[in-house]
């Protein structure tokens, strides 16, 4: 880490998100150095704060590590928007911000009086990102839903698996954590220039919904020209051998999986010279993409039979050494561990007050002027709530004290 300007250094966001969509964008602004405050209540904490990881017997609302990998390097203070006096401070956070965003239902946005005309109202010219699972409208504007929603609506669900088999989900609530946050930063960036060079300010109707279907346009024209996208599990319709083969040599784990993919010719070429067994580049079978999709069992048997004789480590080196894309499926601890991302390195890690060193995502770009990291851990619930009190809202300290009193500031 450096004290180098960065990018973004002097943005003001206010963050009203909460779970996964929108606080990881809001964290992507703060590591590019917008000042991020992330206004929150003790009567409803963001769930994050209160499902796991987190560590055994510790029930403190700091200590959840969803909460603090997506909340990194944010400001908190705690207001309570459903009363008069907190949803007057909540405007004049407004005010001061250059940019607001929220993924909360409109039903919960209506609730704390942070609709797109109070806002505007307050601040011409902010940048609004509004981003409910389904948009500002439409029959299912009102829905409510989380990732694990999304991933069935959106259609990720009903690629997953075997045709016949029930849909099932992918491990993550994917759309959450990689899709939506991407394009939420996308459209921020994009007004925030239009606002830098005009002035005016903008209100973005983001779709969860829409923004996880962009990512799923091939299935869905296959299915819009009639051609159909059944579930494969690891097969795809252009490529074969294209799987994941159980490796089992003494020594190996014994659930570690070589996955590998040949997209083109010169790849089945070297993968079976690779495992030794030139000739099935000449079986009839195996001769050409659409002849080993046509014999994909056979095909896949003998590749999982060389597969169970081989150490998973020495046959990716071999695999990728002829050019082949090969990789080994890693478990979350060997994610963790890969010399690889240590090396570049992509993990920060960061000591928080009560959780103590722990690690957290790194900034998924490097930019060679403008440097995006990482610089705090993530905030307690509240921990700003005096700074900002005093040194934004321009009340005293015993005005804040007073609204503490009274549960308006917490």
């Amino acid at each position: 880490m450096s004290n180098r300007p960065r990018a973004l250094d002097g943005l003001k966001v206010l963050d009203l998100t909460w779970f996964g969509a929108g606080p990881i964008a809001t964290r992507a602004l703060a590591n590019m150095g917008a000042d991020v405050i992330r206004v929150e209540t003790a009567k409803r904490p963001d769930g994050l704060r209160v499902v796991g990881p987190r560590p055994p017997g510790n029930p403190s609302l700091n200590v959840g590590g969803y909460y603090n990998n997506f909340n990194a390097e944010k400001r908190s203070i705690t207001i309570d928007l459903t009363t008069e006096r907190g949803h007057d401070l909540g405007l004049d956070l407004v005010r001061w911000a250059d940019v607001m965003m929220t993924n909360m239902t409109m039903r919960a946005v209506r609730q704390i009086g942070m609709t797109w005309e109070a806002v505007q109202a307050a601040n011409p010219r902010i940048v609004a990102m509004y981003q409910p699972m389904q948009g500002l409208t439409g029959p299912h504007t009102e829905f409510v839903g989380f990732g694990a929603v999304l991933s069935a609506v959106c259609g990720v669900n009903g690629l997953a698996g075997f045709d016949g088999a029930p849909p099932i989900g992918v491990g993550t609530n994917y759309p959450d954590y990689v899709v939506n946050p991407m394009h939420a930063v996308i459209a921020l960036l994009a007004a925030v220039r239009h606002q830098r060079k005009t002035g005016q300010g903008q209100l973005i109707d983001m779709s969860q919904l829409e923004s996880s279907v962009a990512a799923l346009s091939t299935p869905v024209f296959a299915e819009a020209n009639g051609a159909g996208y059944p579930r494969q599990g690891n097969r795809v319709p252009y490529a074969a051998p294209h799987g994941a083969y159980r490796t089992g040599e003494a020594g190996d784990r014994a659930d570690r999986w070589l996955v590998l993919a040949c997209l083109e010719e010169d790849q089945w070429q070297a993968t079976a010279s690779t495992m030794g067994h030139a000739e099935w580049t000449t079986d009839t079978r195996f001769r050409s993409v659409a002849s080993r999709k046509a014999n994909e069992d056979a095909l896949d048997a003998l590749v999982a039979g060389w597969a169970e004789k081989q150490h998973g480590q020495t046959a990716l080196t071999a695999l990728q050494a002829a050019g082949v894309p090969a990789g080994l499926v890693l478990w979350a601890s060997e994610v963790l561990a890969d010399p690889h991302l240590k090396g570049r390195p992509y993990y920060a890690y960061l000591d928080h007050s009560e959780a103590g060193l722990r690690a957290y995502d790194g900034p998924p770009v490097r930019l060679s002027a403008t440097p995006v990291e990482i610089r705090r851990a993530a905030p307690l619930i509240g921990e700003h709530t005096m700074e900002i009190a005093t040194g934004i809202l321009g009340l005293s300290a015993d005005e804040a004290a007073a609204l503490i009193a009274e549960q308006v500031l917490h």
